[in-house]
């Protein structure tokens, strides 16, 4: 017997390591103290050293939590009570002569934690005896959820990939956890490199906290091969930290750009170049551009047969390699040219970087390309001349040069003294002492190593030639009328042959003016020593010029080899002041808000031709408009005024001209009347006002409704002339106010519904234009008043949907609606439509609220939602012996609360015994074997009849006291033992449930379909719908896992069972679960009452 008492104590020690981490600190006499922890949510017990074998009996034991009382137990008594906070969820765990006994908590809550006291009162107070014991009670709790975010606080998804961004980008990460006790201690990590993030944390009342950290970093080409970043949350709570995850996806500017000739060496005019341009380490992939010098590759017109491939290929750290593959003919042009291949991507553009470039110049050797210079060559004869052989060519040496005249080759080696250079170190031709034989074409041909040249052009040697001149003109700038000075015109040699001229004809604008001398050929008119004869017929004198001398002048010239071209043409300029200026207008009349055209004219603009003028508004300068013509437009009041223009040239200005400008205004509104105008019915002024600019002045008058409006007993019209006002730019107007006289109206006030009419302003015409009118609406308002609601209270059934609710008031402008539960608007609008399915959370008092800008008005509706009842049965097991007994207590939850019970037991109704109260009913049943069996409660209300909840009373809780201590270990093995059981179950259960929502696909090979036999309970083929079900151990009893358990905020949940699977499932359990159980009810009540037996109601 010993041994299977300490076996018993060993496992009740089990169970209180399991709940719990229990330890005794000191013994200080008869004080004892332990530390215990636990996670919540789960169970714990505070340990009570009750020693009844030394010190006897006791009366009861009493548990504080600090000060307050939490526990009352008495076994004398038969009493036991959990108080305060740990009402419902505590019982004291005791056993006579059992020295260690405990208060279990479950489930146990944050809040629980504490210093705890237990009390014992024995009927006889030892020294040696513990009748204080104090426990320190530690609650844990796992955090109960973990995310991060971004700065902004939009989520990142758990193992996922955010991006991307620009290297260099700073980031802000966010990632937090809560729920957890203590808080949970937030980190972060790249790969197993911990980063510096800013943590901070906050705790509730609870205990539970919010644990944040915050990581600024920069995004980097590191970041590509990364692992991830991971946030790491733990506690004291947790069995291993949570680990979350998130990689960077960053884009990278390139970072090398290669060119590489991949052509033959060396390149040769019309062979193949290629080019290839490689760009590596980019993110986004590089886009490549070439060049020719600065011109982009598709617009260098020198290039030919040009080709470009491009490619690229993603490298292991995430980058990209893009390639570029240029072909194109190579020419003379495209010699030392310079060819750049640009690699930029989007990164470079973001930040404002210039393309990544790598440039290669190009050899290509040609054969030389010669031009002669000059290509006109005119020489007197005995001259010598140099004609310039310039070429370009690569290699740049030459094998031989050739000279031609007229396509004859020259013997320039055997001709020393008449010819100079002409070979490969100087291939310029030098001829000596020129004569008229040397006239003609001259060209020449090279060669190197590449081949020879190609004629391009000739150089042209002309040996005599006749003069070729122009004008100088002395003083050659332009003179004034006003100096009245000489000018000399000089018919000045550019080139002739022979030099020097024989006679001149003077021209001008084209007529000839003279030939000089005049007395060349007639000598016999003039003496020898005429100051006509022996002049210098070059030089043309004109005295005191003045506008009359002002044109073109050109000369023409002879020599031996005959006369010259006409010279080109000098102009001589005499500059002379503008005429008398007038001004004139557009339109005649000037009407405010059009256009006002102003030109200042000149009979003479004078040289230069006057084009700038001097305007004056009054006698304030306008720097701004300096041309003849001033466009101002719109024409304002300022335009009133007296206008001048004085234009002017270089050699002064002319006479001023002006003109005054009146300027007139059509009928227009400053102020118009307001499209509407309300007033409360009851304001003390009231009043409508227009204003009119017109010039001339016009008149204002009034309508109503169209008809004329005078001065009368209710009306009166105040009339005003308003004067020009500069700050405003209006000229002259006219202001009317329309005013009621209040104290003519009855009672002082507005008649809502007589008043409301329109008004009209209307002016007259006048010369500028037609007249105009403004018109108002002008409506009496007033607050809301005599609201009303179609429903004041409407009672519903759960789940069905209650009818619409409209709300109306009376008033002006309209009102508006707002519904609101307590402070949450629920619907804005007249009518309230809930339009879906009520629950009971949602019953309460609306109110509708209308409202416009004088005044509020409310009204209420009451919705009631009624459902039928909801229960769940408990088991209290009282006494021993004889007086042992079970107690069963069905509870409710139901509105209207007004319910009745009834309780079956078998095919049995159960009427004694019996106590209903409220929302509760007990049944006292004895502790015999006759009780044992399963037992039924049904709660019906006026809306319907719960769905029955059962219990199956299996034991017998009547225990012997000699052998106390033994059946609480085999109980509490048992219990252990049932938990392990109902776990295994409960993960078969769901395996299944999973097979069945995802069957094999393979199943469909047998050619048997799958069903589900909602009437006999299982699963089968059609053929055997429900054998295997019914073979199966647990066939017909309730799978107590699956019971629904009492919920008084009144939604019911299955422990195990995801609600909207249970309920909405693929084969829609909980539809099936109440047809089965409607069935089974249908049959045992017709087998009680011996008729055939009745379908289920749907």
């Amino acid at each position: 017997m010993r041994s299977l008492t300490r076996v018993a104590l060993a496992a009740a020690l089990l169970l209180v390591a399991a709940a719990g981490e229990t330890g005794v600190l000191d013994d200080e006499g008869i004080v004892r103290r332990y530390e215990v922890q636990g996670l919540a949510g789960e169970a714990i017990r505070l340990p009570c050293e009750v020693d009844e074998e030394n010190c006897g009996g006791f009366h009861n034991i009493k548990w504080y939590k600090g000060t307050d009382r939490v526990y009352v137990f008495s076994e004398r008594d038969n009493f036991r009570r959990a108080e305060g906070p740990l009402t419902g969820r505590t019982d004291f765990n005791f056993s006579t002569n059992r020295l260690e006994n405990w208060l279990e908590i479950v489930p146990l809550d944050t809040t629980d934690e504490g210093t705890y006291r237990c009390e014992i009162t024995y009927m006889v107070v030892r020294e040696v005896c513990s009748i204080v014991q104090f426990t320190n009670l530690t609650t844990f709790a796992r955090p109960t959820y973990h995310h991060m975010t971004f700065k902004d606080g939009s989520p990142i998804d758990n193992d996922t990939t955010i991006g991307p961004f620009d290297e260099g980008t700073q980031l802000e990460l966010i990632c937090e956890s809560g729920g957890g006790k203590p808080v949970p201690r937030i980190t972060w990590w790249n790969d197993t490199t911990q980063l510096a993030g800013n943590y901070n944390s906050v705790v509730n009342d609870n205990g539970t906290g919010t644990g944040t950290s915050i990581l600024r970093l920069v995004a980097s080409r590191g970041d590509l091969a990364s692992r991830g970043l991971f946030c790491i949350v733990e506690n004291e709570a947790m069995n291993e930290p949570a680990r979350l995850r998130l990689k960077l996806n960053v884009n990278v500017a390139p970072q090398l750009v290669d060119v590489l000739e991949l052509h033959d060496y060396p390149v040769t005019e019309g062979s193949n170049v290629v080019l290839k341009c490689d760009v590596r380490g980019a993110r986004p992939a590089a886009s490549i551009a070439w060049f020719n010098g600065s011109v982009p590759i598709e617009q260098a017109d020198t290039l030919d047969n040009i080709r470009e491939d491009t490619g690229r290929i993603e490298d292991p750290d995430g980058t990209f390699s893009t390639w570029s593959r240029l072909q194109f003919k190579g020419t003379r042009f495209e010699n030392q040219r310079t060819f750049t291949c640009q690699a930029h991507n989007s990164v470079l553009k973001h930040r404002g970087l210039p393309p990544m470039t790598h440039s290669i110049d190009l050899d290509v050797q040609f054969a030389p390309s010669v031009r002669v210079t000059p290509e006109n060559i005119t020489v007197n004869e005995t001259m010598d001349i140099l004609i310039h052989c310039d070429y370009q060519a690569n290699p740049h040496e030459l094998k031989y040069v050739l000279w031609y005249q007229d396509t004859e080759q020259l013997n320039l080696a055997g001709l020393h003294d008449k010819y100079g250079n002409g070979n490969v170190d100087h291939p310029s031709l030098l001829i000596k002492n020129v004569t008229a034989r040397d006239s003609g074409v001259y060209t020449c041909r090279l060669a190197n190593e590449i081949g020879p040249s190609t004629v391009v052009n000739y150089a042209t040697v002309d040996v005599q030639f006749p003069p070729e001149l122009q004008v100088v003109m002395e003083p050659s700038e332009p003179v004034s009328e006003e100096d009245h000075m000489n000018v000399t015109l000089i018919c000045d040699i550019l080139q002739a042959n022979p030099d020097g001229l024989e006679r001149a004809r003077w021209f001008l604008d084209g007529k000839l003016l003279k030939e000089l001398p005049e007395c060349d050929g007639n000598e016999t008119l003039y003496l020898e020593n005429s100051e006509l004869c022996g002049i210098d017929p070059s030089r043309l004198v004109l005295e005191n010029v003045n506008r009359e001398f002002h044109g073109n002048y050109s000369c023409e010239g002879m020599n031996s080899a005959g006369w010259g071209a006409r010279s080109p043409t000098k102009e001589l300029v005499v500059q002379y002041a503008p005429s008398q200026a007038y001004i004139t207008y557009q339109p005649p009349n000037v009407i405010k808000g059009k256009t006002l055209t102003l030109s200042c004219n000149l009979d003479d603009p004078g040289r230069p031709e006057a084009t700038s003028v001097r305007w004056y508004r009054g006698r304030r300068l306008i720097p701004d408009v300096t041309s003849l013509s001033w466009q101002i437009d719109p024409v304002s009041l300022e335009t009133e005024s007296n206008f001048t223009c004085v234009p002017y040239n270089s050699e002064g200005e002319s006479v001023p001209g002006d003109v005054d400008i009146d300027v007139m205004a059509r009928p227009f509104f400053i102020t118009r009347l307001p499209p509407y105008q309300g007033f409360l019915m009851n304001s003390k002024k009231v009043s409508l006002s227009c204003r009119v600019e017109c010039s001339p002045l016009c008149s204002i008058t009034w309508r109503k409704n169209g008809l004329p409006l005078q001065n009368s007993t209710h009306y009166k019209v105040i009339s005003s002339v308003k004067n020009p006002d500069p700050s405003s730019g209006d000229l002259e107007s006219v202001m009317s106010v329309l005013e009621w006289r209040m104290d003519k109206w009855p009672n002082r006030e507005l008649d809502r519904e007589k008043d409301n009419s329109n008004y009209t302003c209307v002016s007259s015409s006048n010369s500028a234009g037609t007249g105009v009118s403004s018109n108002a609406y002008f409506r009496v308002e007033y607050p809301p008043e005599r609201i009303k609601v179609t429903h004041t209270e409407i009672k519903v059934i759960e789940n069905e949907t209650p009818p619409r609710v409209s709300c109306q008031a009376f008033s002006y402008p309209e009102p508006t609606y707002t519904w609101q539960l307590g402070d949450d608007i629920k619907s804005k609008g007249s009518v309230f439509n809930l339009g879906l399915p009520i629950t009971r959370e949602q019953s309460g008092l609306y109110e509708c609220i209308a409202d416009n800008r004088h005044g509020t008005l409310t009204a209420q509706t009451f919705f009631d939602v009624m459902y039928k009842p909801e229960c769940a049965i408990d088991r209290q097991d009282e006494g021993n012996g004889d007086n042992a007994k079970i107690i069963l207590y069905c509870r409710a939850a139901a509105n209207p609360d007004d319910v009745d019970f009834r309780w079956r037991f078998g095919n049995e109704s159960l009427i004694e015994d019996v106590r209903n109260k409220g929302m509760e009913s007990r049944l006292t049943l004895p502790a015999s074997a006759s009780s044992l069996g399963t037992y039924y409660c049904y709660v019906n209300n006026t809306i319907g009849e719960s769905i029955p909840c059962e219990i199956d009373v299996t034991g017998i809780m009547e225990v012997p006291k000699d052998n106390i201590i033994v059946i609480s270990a085999i109980i509490a093995a048992a219990v252990l033992l049932l938990l392990i059981i109902c776990v295994i179950i409960i993960l078969l259960c769901r395996r299944q449930r999973q097979a069945g929502k995802y069957p094999d696909r393979g199943a469909a090979d047998d050619g048997k379909k799958k069903v589900l036999d909602m009437k006999n309970g299982g699963p089968g083929t059609e053929d055997e719908p429900r054998q295997f079900y019914e073979n199966l151990p647990f066939h017909g009893m309730a799978a107590a896992p699956n019971k629904p358990l009492l919920n008084l905020a009144g939604d019911m949940d299955y422990a195990d069972v995801d609600s909207q699977t249970y309920a909405y499932g693929p084969i829609q359990y909980k539809a099936a679960s109440i047809t089965a159980a409607n069935e089974k009810k249908a049959e045992r009540e017709a087998e009680v009452l011996g008729v055939p037996v009745r379908p289920p109601r749907k």
